[in-house]
């Protein structure tokens, strides 16, 4: 798989090389020769969405929720 280089936006150095997909979170660097801050996200969402904690559930369903706990 080829490897694509990753620029400072401000003077082309070349910071690292990443295989593509391999970034699946954000990544914050300083170009170590004009310092400026670079910010990298992913193009596409993770396909695998985190677990909510019972967010969607109604709060009757919710132990020990005040609402589930008045109504019941």
């Amino acid at each position: 798989m080829k490897l694509q280089d990753q620029r400072c936006g401000g003077c082309r150095k070349l910071l690292f090389k990443l295989e593509p997909g391999a970034l699946v979170g954000a990544l914050s660097i300083k170009c170590p020769r004009c310092r400026a801050h670079i910010e990298l996200r992913p193009l596409s969402p993770s396909p695998e969405r985190p677990e909510r904690d019972g967010k969607d559930r109604p709060s009757a369903q919710i132990p020990n929720h005040p609402i589930a706990a008045s109504t019941g």
